[in-house]
């Protein structure tokens, strides 16, 4: 066989030896591009991280408004909720894939597990309540304004403080 038959033929033999591979490592980049896409595209997750309950009796119930219509007493019109258990006098809720915006995060302790929050004969709540950023309740139940708090393109944390009045 004359050298550069030779030469010619390993050439083919080692472009088609390495072809699948080559072709291989493309899907693999191109998949690899298609997963860091989707996870760019991915739209952040609040975590909210409670404490200072009085016991771990009975349920937390948690409630995520977009805006100040239902904030904070109406749940039925929050934009998403969640109810979990206490465990060592502490909770934790992860709200995931929110679209940007403002947003605001009431919390009840419902520790005798009856579904709403007790109050007293001038409407002062029995059971524990919280709100995010830790808003005060000045003459009434906490504002909007004073709770809320910005989701844009990075998971946010709200750590929220139990209160009993």
């Amino acid at each position: 066989m004359p050298k550069t038959t030779l030469v010619a033929s390993l050439t083919a033999f080692v472009l088609l030896a390495l072809a699948p591979g080559e072709r291989s490592l493309a899907v693999a980049s191109e998949r690899s591009a298609a997963v860091e896409a989707a996870v760019a595209d991915e739209a952040p997750d609040l975590a909210v991280r409670l404490s200072g309950f009085r016991s771990d009796d009975g349920k937390v119930m948690v409630a995520l408004f977009r805006g100040s219509d239902g904030f904070p007493t109406n749940p039925d019109k929050a934009f998403r909720s969640a109810i979990t258990k206490i465990r060592g006098k502490r909770a934790s809720v992860d709200f995931a894939d929110l679209p940007p915006g403002e947003y605001a995060v009431s919390v009840i302790h419902d520790e005798n597990d009856n579904d709403k929050l007790d109050t007293n004969f001038l409407g002062i709540p029995k059971e524990g309540i919280g709100t995010s950023n830790n808003a005060k309740a000045r003459f009434g139940p906490p504002k909007f304004r004073d709770a809320k708090f910005t989701v844009r393109d990075a998971d946010v944390t709200q750590r929220i403080t139990m209160a009993y009045l």
